[in-house]
């Protein structure tokens, strides 16, 4: 069977909430300080959460449903009162941000506020992000706004206005660690990863780029930073991460011959 068709079979689709992510995302110092705060009615109206880009899917969806009500309106698509400029792998553009006051201010339509989230909030150019200011500083009395980034390198004149939150993960899951290399090494790995979700398996290959880059092996490296960029747009099922990275890393296939199979 042929790459293409072997791919074919395997869903992908959205990854689903496993235990092993969200007891990492809810025991984090971060996250017990914000529902703390939602919890006693004093949570700002504008923040800034920073947290590794593996779990800013599971951090929104959370967020959502503890701001919005985790009620029978949450489908597919998501919830009707949470909204979005850019996405999980880009910056909004100036004409989005500015799109964006308009649709924070409109009456919710499921839940008693609405949330806008601005993805990639450390890579807005400086115009989308001055754009942003007001919105920022005075959003509506039923609006959120919340800027998510991986590394909380915002302008400091939106980060003057906002109550930044960081989202801390284990050590062991941050940390630059070796590529499997063996038979036996991969097996484990593959074995491990039916335990745990895609977050994790997105935060081990995070530390495979760090020690490949560490050993001066660029080349590997953007290989596997290329297959997160894909799995993270795609947002692929545990399976999927798996037999991709084995194809790619173990048995040699190219990066390009991977992406063209799932585009």
């Amino acid at each position: 069977m042929g790459l293409s068709a072997a791919l074919s079979k395997r869903e992908v689709c959205s990854v689903a909430e496993d235990s092993v992510s969200v007891s990492l995302l809810e025991n984090s110092q971060g996250w017990r300080e914000l529902t703390e705060a939602v919890e006693d009615g004093r949570c700002a109206q504008s923040l800034s959460v920073t947290l590794p880009a593996a779990m800013q899917q599971l951090f929104v969806e959370r967020f959502g449903k503890l701001r919005l009500g985790d009620g029978p309106v949450w489908n597919e698509g998501g919830h009707p009162d949470l909204i979005f400029a850019g996405s999980i792998a880009a910056p909004p553009g100036i004409d989005e941000c500015r799109k964006l006051q308009g649709e924070l201010a409109l009456h919710p339509l499921q839940a008693s506020m609405r949330i806008a989230v601005v993805w990639c909030a450390d890579k807005l150019s400086p115009e989308s992000a001055n754009s942003l200011l007001k919105l920022t500083e005075e959003p509506p009395e039923h609006g959120c706004v919340v800027f998510v980034s991986e590394e909380g390198k915002l302008l400091p004149t939106i980060k003057s206005r906002v109550w930044s939150i960081h989202i801390d993960l284990p050590e062991e899951l941050v940390k630059p660690r070796p590529v499997p290399v063996t038979p036996e090494e991969w097996a484990a790995w593959l074995e491990e990863g039916k335990k745990s979700g895609a977050e994790i398996l997105y935060l081990e290959m995070d530390g495979w780029i760090k020690f490949l880059t560490e050993k001066g092996d660029y080349v590997k490296a953007a290989e596997v930073e290329s297959l997160t960029r894909l799995m993270e747009q795609k947002r692929l099922s545990v399976p999927m991460i798996q037999d991709l990275a084995f194809a790619v890393l173990k048995e040699g296939i190219p990066y390009e011959q991977i992406s063209g199979s799932i585009w």
